[in-house]
C-alpha cells in the first residue's frame, strides 16, 4: 500500500505543470536558463525517479497478484447443472411462478433455513404508463374472448372472468397510484459437500416452496451467469423475472420479527439479523419463567440488570439475589431496598417466619403450617447435614412442638398477634426430646456457637415495593446455599401474601444446585409461583453443573423463555443437548461478541444484540473499569 501511495505522488511530481510560467515569460525565462545549467543534475534526478516508479510499479502487481490467489479457489469447474468450485458442488434455481395471494413474510422459513446458501432478489421498476398501455391491450383482448364465447352460447369461464376482474382492479389502483409495477426475479444457489447431498438440499427447497404453491426450476447450460447472478456482484445476467405489483413485492421482504412484538412489552434486545427492535412481554407466555446461560464476563447480567430497569418502569416489583453487590448502584437509583445478608449484618430472616396470608383462600387451614415444616425440614437438612430417616422423624415432632407453644397448631395456624418462634425454641424442644442430642450438638453453633445469629434471630427487616436486593458477596461459603435457601423461602412467604405481578432473579443460580434440597426448593418455587404472579429468572455461567442437578434440567424446561449468550467450547456440547442447538446456534454462541447471542421464546429463535442507552448503561454496567 506504501508503494501504491508513492508510485501516485511520483506521478504527481513528474507530470506537475508550472502553469505561473506561461503568466510571466521573464520568470519563464529565468527558468530556462536554470534548466540549463542544471540539465545534468535533471538528467540524473528522472532516471532515478523512473526507477523508483518502475520497482513500485512491480511491487504493486506482486501484491496485487498474492491477494488474488488468496482469495481465488484452486479449481472451478462448470458442468451443464452445476458448479464444482474446490470440493464444493453448488447448484442455482429461479422461482417462476407464485400464487394469487401469498402472507406476508413467506420467505422466512427459506431466510432462517439452517444450510450453506445464497439468495438474490432483483426489483426493477417500469413506468405506470407502459404499464397501463399493457394493462389496456390484454383488457381488450379478454372482452373480445368474452363476447365471443356469449356470441357462441358458450357459459361464462370463471377463469376468464377472474382474470378480467384482477386485471380492471390494478388498472384502478395504478391509476389512484395506490400501487407500482415491478419486475422481480427470485434466485437461490444452494452449497453442498457432495453431489447427493446437494440433490437432498434441492429437494427440501423444492419442498418448502411447493407448500406456499411458489414453483421454482433448476437452471442448465447457464450454470456459470447463475452463479454470478447469485453473487456479490449486484449482476442480473439472466433476466428471468415475473411481474409483480407493490402489494405482492411487499410480501417478498425477508426479515420480520413481528411475533416477538407486543403492545404492551418492552424493548429488550435488537434482533441482528434484521436490526428490528424486539418488544417482547413475557407475562403473555405460557410462563414467563427465564434462564439465562454464559460464560463469566459475556454480558448476563448487564442484560438481566436491563430488562429490571425497564421492567420497573412498567411498575413491576422485582427481588434480586445478588451474589456479588451488583445491583447496589441499581438500587440506589431506583430507591430501591438493599438487605445485606451476612454474619456481620445487623439484620436478619428469621426462617420460622409464615406468610401473613393466602391467595388461594380455599386451600385448608393447616396448609401454612404443614408448607412451613417441609420447608425447614429441608433447611436442617442443610444445616445439620443429611438427616437420617429417625433424625428427620424427631424433628418433625419437633418443629410442631415448637409452633405449639406459640399457638400456632394445624388447627389454627393464623399467625395474627403471635409470636413467631426461633430456632433457640427448636434447639429447647430437642433438648427435652429422646434422640435428639445429636441434633442439639450439630444446631449449637447456629444458636450459640461460630454461627450464632444469622438464622436464629427475629426478623427485623420491613421490605417495600419496586427493587429488593438481597445482597451474599460477603457471606462464607459454606453458608451460602442455606443462606439463599432461607432467602428463597422468606420470598415465599412475601409472594403468598399478597397478589402482585414479581420477578424474582437468582443470580448464580449454581450455588443453590449443589444441594438437592436447596436445588428442590428453587425447582418448586419454579413450578409453583405462576399461581402466585411470581416469575423466576435464573442466571448461571456453570451449565454442566446446573445441568447435572436432577432439578436442573426440569426448571429449564418449564421456563418458555431462554437465552444463552457466548459460550465457551468446554460447555456448548452440553447446551446442544439441552436446547437442541443447531451447528450455526452453536457456532453463533462460540463465536458471539459480548452481549450477543439467542432468544428463545416459544418456538422462536433469535440472534440478539444486548444495547442499552448511555444512561442505562452507567447504572447497570459491572465493568469496574468504568
Amino acid at each position: 500500500m506504501a508503494n501504491q501511495e508513492k508510485l501516485i505522488e511520483l506521478v504527481k511530481q513528474r507530470y506537475t505543470w508550472d502553469v505561473s510560467g506561461f503568466l510571466d515569460e521573464k520568470s519563464t525565462e529565468k527558468k530556462d536558463i536554470k534548466k540549463k545549467s542544471s540539465s545534468k543534475k535533471d538528467t540524473k534526478k528522472d532516471a532515478a525517479e523512473n526507477k523508483s516508479i518502475l520497482k513500485a510499479e512491480k511491487d504493486y502487481k506482486e501484491a496485487l497478484a498474492y491477494i488474488k490467489d488468496a482469495i481465488a479457489p484452486a479449481f472451478m469447474k462448470v458442468h451443464q447443472d452445476k458448479i464444482r468450485i474446490n470440493n464444493t458442488y453448488a447448484k442455482t434455481f429461479f422461482v417462476y411462478s407464485y400464487p394469487n395471494f401469498l402472507e406476508g413474510n413467506w420467505l422466512s422459513p427459506v431466510i432462517n433455513w439452517d444450510v450453506k446458501f445464497d439468495m438474490s432478489l432483483y426489483v426493477y421498476p417500469i413506468e405506470s404508463a407502459f404499464v397501463q398501455k399493457y394493462l389496456r391491450k390484454r383488457l381488450t383482448q379478454l372482452h373480445s374472448e368474452r363476447s365471443i364465447n356469449a356470441e357462441k352460447g358458450l357459459i361464462n369461464d370463471p377463469w376468464l372472468e377472474a382474470q378480467i376482474q384482477d386485471v380492471e382492479e390494478l388498472r384502478a389502483k395504478l391509476t389512484r397510484w395506490m400501487e407500482k409495477y415491478f419486475h422481480m426475479g427470485l434466485y437461490i444457489t444452494v452449497y453442498a459437500e457432495s453431489e447427493d447431498q446437494l440433490t437432498r438440499v434441492w429437494k427440501d427447497i423444492e419442498t418448502i416452496l411447493a407448500g406456499r404453491n411458489v414453483l421454482q426450476k433448476q437452471s442448465y447450460l447457464r450454470a456459470e451467469q447463475w452463479f454470478v447472478t447469485t453473487g456479490p456482484f449486484a449482476k442480473d445476467e439472466l433476466g428471468v423475472y415475473r411481474n409483480i405489483s407493490t402489494g405482492g413485492l411487499s410480501t417478498t421482504f425477508p426479515f420480520s420479527s413481528s411475533t416477538l412484538s407486543h403492545d404492551d412489552g418492552i424493548l429488550y434486545w435488537v434482533n441482528t439479523h434484521n436490526n428490528s427492535l424486539i418488544l417482547y412481554d413475557r407475562f403473555k407466555s405460557e410462563n414467563a419463567n427465564m434462564v439465562v446461560f454464559a460464560k463469566s464476563g459475556s454480558g448476563k447480567s448487564f442484560a438481566v440488570k436491563l430488562e429490571v430497569l425497564r421492567m420497573l418502569m412498567m411498575g413491576i416489583d422485582i427481588i434480586v439475589i445478588d451474589p456479588e453487590n451488583e445491583y447496589r448502584p441499581l438500587v440506589e437509583t431506583v430507591w430501591g431496598s438493599y438487605l445485606d445478608v451476612s454474619l456481620n449484618s445487623n439484620e436478619r430472616i428469621n426462617p420460622f417466619d409464615l406468610p401473613m396470608g393466602m391467595k388461594d383462600h380455599e386451600e385448608k387451614p393447616w396448609d401454612l403450617l404443614r408448607s412451613a415444616v417441609i420447608n425447614l425440614l429441608g433447611l436442617m437438612n442443610l444445616l445439620l447435614g443429611k438427616l437420617n430417616p429417625e433424625e428427620e422423624s424427631i424433628m418433625e415432632k419437633a418443629l410442631m412442638t415448637t409452633y405449639s407453644l406459640k399457638w400456632i397448631t394445624i388447627e389454627d395456624d393464623s399467625i395474627i398477634g403471635k409470636e413467631i418462634p426461633i430456632m433457640q425454641d427448636l434447639q429447647d424442644v430437642l433438648e427435652t426430646m429422646d434422640g435428639g442430642k445429636s441434633l442439639v450438638i450439630r444446631m449449637e453453633k447456629y444458636t450459640s456457637g461460630i454461627f450464632a445469629g444469622i438464622f436464629s434471630k427475629r426478623t427485623n427487616v420491613d421490605l417495600k415495593d419496586g427493587l429488593q436486593v438481597f445482597s451474599v458477596r460477603d457471606l462464607d461459603d459454606v453458608l451460602r446455599p442455606t443462606t439463599m435457601y432461607v432467602i428463597l423461602n422468606h420470598i415465599w412467604n412475601m409472594v403468598r401474601s399478597s397478589n402482585k405481578k414479581r420477578i424474582l432473579v437468582v443470580d448464580e443460580a449454581w450455588n443453590i444446585m449443589q444441594h438437592d434440597d436447596s436445588a428442590k426448593f428453587l425447582f418448586g418455587l419454579v413450578k409453583r409461583a405462576r399461581k402466585y404472579n411470581l416469575w423466576i429468572t435464573t442466571i448461571t455461567q456453570d451449565v454442566e453443573d446446573f445441568a447435572a442437578s436432577t432439578y436442573g434440567k426440569p426448571i429449564i424446561t418449564n421456563s418458555s423463555i431462554q437465552v444463552l449468550l457466548k459460550q465457551s467450547s468446554a460447555s456448548i456440547d452440553a447446551l446442544q443437548n439441552i436446547f437442541k442447538l443447531t451447528e450455526q446456534e452453536k457456532y453463533i454462541l462460540l463465536n458471539s461478541a459480548i452481549g450477543q447471542g439467542l432468544f428463545f421464546a416459544w418456538a422462536e429463535h433469535v440472534w440478539i444484540q444486548v444495547v442499552a442507552s448511555f444512561y442505562e448503561e452507567q447504572i447497570v454496567s459491572s465493568d469496574p473499569n468504568r
